[in-house]
């Protein structure tokens, strides 16, 4: 149990401070530890978990603490909540310190080359990372012709429309009820 805590607050604060471009930047590394190194749940078990945070309401990187929940469950219910608050924290609390001194030390560089240089070698680099969270969503999610196709629909969806994508997501889970059973 201590082991388990300890290793979701390192996981979390070392993905907090790398997290420029936004959370969902270190979904593959996050993907990696909780399924690869710490076997904490299947790939098909955080696809589970990162849709359950998507669908909720509030911030979109829920899906860390139900990553720390689920880490901790096999201790009880009342380890699994604190595994959720520690991982919580952890993701949170580092990267919220580092962003308050460097903001202000960040300011001082407004019209600074070197400073636009660094902001044009993270655009692309969170790019790549968002894509890659994506692939990994992507692989593990459309495993068939009819997913496939819900996923290109919503894909479209997303990019022409204004269509909120809670009510896509509950049209998709009737689909899938009624066909896909």
């Amino acid at each position: 149990m201590n082991k388990t805590l300890l290793q979701l607050a390192g996981l979390f604060s070392s993905l907090s401070l790398s997290a420029f471009g936004g959370g969902k930047v270190v979904l593959p590394s996050m993907h990696q530890a909780s399924v690869g190194e710490y076997h904490w749940m299947t790939s098909q078990e955080f696809v589970d978990l990162f849709s359950i945070s998507m669908a909720a309401p509030g911030p979109s990187m829920m899906v860390v603490t139900l990553v720390g929940l689920k880490a901790c469950l096999p201790y009880g219910p009342a380890i699994a909540i604190l595994g959720a608050l520690v991982a919580t924290l952890a993701m949170f609390v580092p990267s919220s310190i580092l962003v308050y001194f460097a903001g202000n030390w960040w300011d001082h560089w407004k019209e600074s080359p070197w400073r636009h240089s660094v902001m044009n070698a993270i655009l692309p680099i969170s790019t790549g990372l968002i894509l890659a969270a994506t692939w990994i969503i992507t692989k593990t999610s459309i495993h068939s012709v009819p997913t496939a196709i819900m996923g290109i629909v919503a894909l479209a969806l997303m990019l022409f429309t204004k269509i909120n994508p809670v009510l896509m997501m509950g049209m998709a889970g009737l689909i899938s009820w009624v066909f896909l059973r």
